[in-house]
């Protein structure tokens, strides 16, 4: 307490009192303050936490090419970007995500023309038909079965954060339908020069009233390119419409948003990318003391440094200049002068240390991009079945969510464009778009990944279980392991057929399932103890 302090005591003790209390009060409302928000407080150990008040496409405008670039330029050198970059697309895509028509008949009558069972298992064969010869032509240059496109496609999502899709009329002969795929590179998508100032053109892309895409002006060269300079118009634009005249989607603009209003794409390995750089020159650093480690460099300790140089070659012409640095050969001895001492530096690297160090960085990026470390580094050393599982299951999770993003926002709207030009040419019936096109559109999108267990026994039974007991369906059964459920079916019907005829052929029986009833055999042939594990003839 000062001397204004004391003095107002002894002056007026009630309000000097009051005043004490205040004074308190306020003191500890500034220190729940800076509790509450010590991480913005800007002390001298939070000085580097920045803030920022703009936008969700302002905060990305300025560095996404930069950062784009930059990714790009280290998934060709760094296994740590081209690993996990493949490794999802593969899990995600795999062998395609692959088309299957779900047309079903109709359960209550309607006024409208009814779906009958013949109708549907017609129209589902022949969509899945025609589909299949369309995927080895999806690609406007034909390099690609649209299959393939969906692996270039999620790469594109992981790398860049955004994909760039157009459905192209073409007019080239032997096609079975007009329409096709135009995949392009987002550095493509930009404002031309004469609509900066429009306030309805933002990154690109024309907004209606209510903000929705109306167009896309996209770059008919790559920026990039060394041509470009050799060209008339190196920054000529084509101004796409987003939609078709029926209404079906034109540009398939295909992004991963982190803020609401965003429109153009952020990728995820942003996030992490520091923590790769540090990784990087971490592991540069640590193998180049290994490799001195291992080239035994010494220091000569000397008083008469001018006589131990004579003793080796000269570095030039010069006789006042002198090699200082010699190299040791395998089973080479130097003899030391009288004052001359030898030290071998040894940087003992990599240390103990390395590998704990090296999963600790990993831990940032295989964070951004939601999936486990392990499945980022490849690192499964000292797993067993179940943490295997568990950690799998978890990347399946990240994996099973960017499939449902490709099915709906690329998948669905292809099929809708490909189904109606289809029905256009007449490959399928026209009367399935007169009145019900949604009903005619309906398909499933069945991931051909095959996810084959450790133990696939027990993974077997659980799938046996849920569909005897009606928690699952036989068709999603066959979709978990990427087969076509109709196709299964098919093939096992022959197959009975089959053997049936093999049966009656040659006068046996073939072994059974435990479930099912099982044959009478000779008892000469086998006693009751034998397992039925082999044809036995007949009794």
């Amino acid at each position: 307490m000062g001397w204004f302090g004391r003095a107002l005591v002894n002056i007026a003790p009630a309000f000097a009192l009051r005043r004490r209390v205040a004074k308190q009060r306020m003191e500890r409302l500034e220190q729940a303050h800076k509790r509450t928000f010590e991480a913005i407080s800007g002390s001298r150990m939070r000085y580097d936490f920045l803030t920022t008040a703009q936008g969700p496409d302002t905060a990305i405008k300025f560095e996404i090419g930069k950062l784009r670039n930059h990714i790009r330029q280290m998934q060709y050198n760094n296994g740590f970007i081209s690993g996990p970059i493949r490794r999802i697309v593969k899990n995600v895509v795999g062998q395609g995500i692959r088309f299957q028509a779900r047309v079903r008949p109709d359960e209550q009558p309607k006024s409208i023309p009814k779906i009958d069972q013949r109708m549907a298992d017609e129209w589902n064969r022949e969509a899945e038909r025609y589909f299949d010869r369309w995927n080895r032509q999806a690609d406007k240059r034909l390099l690609f079965s649209f299959y393939e496109l969906q692996g270039i496609i999620e790469g594109a999502l992981l790398r860049d954060g955004e994909a760039l899709v157009i459905g192209r009329i073409s007019n080239r002969k032997n096609r079975l339908v007009s329409y096709c795929l135009d995949v392009l590179e987002c550095d493509r998508l930009q404002t031309p020069p004469e609509e900066i100032a429009n306030p309805m053109v933002r990154n690109g892309i024309r907004f209606d009233e209510e903000g929705v895409p109306e167009a896309y002006f996209i770059l008919k060269e790559h920026p990039g390119e060394w041509f470009i300079q050799q060209t008339k118009k190196p920054f000529d634009f084509e101004e796409v419409p987003a939609f078709n005249p029926n209404g079906t989607r034109k540009v398939l603009h295909l992004f991963n948003p982190l803020r609401p209003e965003q429109t153009r794409g952020f990728t995820l390995f942003a996030a992490g990318l520091k923590d790769l750089q540090d990784l990087d020159r971490y592991m540069e650093a640590e193998k180049m003391a290994a490799l001195e480690a291992a080239c035994l460099t010494g220091i000569v300790e000397s008083g008469n440094p001018d006589g131990f140089n004579a003793a080796f070659t000269k570095a030039s012409d010069n006789p006042d200049q002198y090699d200082r640095i010699h190299e040791f050969a395998p089973a080479m001895v130097h003899y030391l002068n009288e004052g001359e001492k030898f030290t071998m530096h040894n940087p003992t690297r990599p240390n103990e240390t390395f590998g704990e160090y090296v999963d600790q960085l990993i831990r940032g990026p295989a964070n951004a991009l939601d999936i486990p470390p392990e499945v980022f580094s490849q690192n499964w050393k000292d797993f067993n079945y179940s943490n295997a599982r568990t950690v799998l299951l978890q990347f399946w999770a990240t994996c099973v969510e960017r499939q449902a993003y490709l099915k709906h926002h690329l998948c669905i709207p292809v099929w809708e464009n490909v189904a109606r030009a289809m029905v256009v040419k007449g490959l399928l019936p026209a009367i399935a778009f007169d009145r019900r096109t949604d009903d005619f559109l309906r398909a499933s999108w069945i991931p051909a990944v095959y996810r084959r267990w450790v133990d696939p026994l027990k993974e077997s039974k659980g799938r046996e279980n849920d569909v005897v007991n009606n928690f699952d369906t036989l068709t999603d059964a066959c979709a978990e392991l990427g087969n076509d459920v109709d196709e299964v079916l098919e093939v096992r019907a022959r197959e009975l057929r089959k053997i049936k005829d093999l049966e009656e052929r040659y006068d046996v029986k073939f072994p059974t399932s435990k479930g099912m009833q099982p044959q009478q055999v000779n008892e000469t042939e086998r006693s009751n103890d034998e397992p039925d594990n082999s044809i036995r003839r007949v009794k």
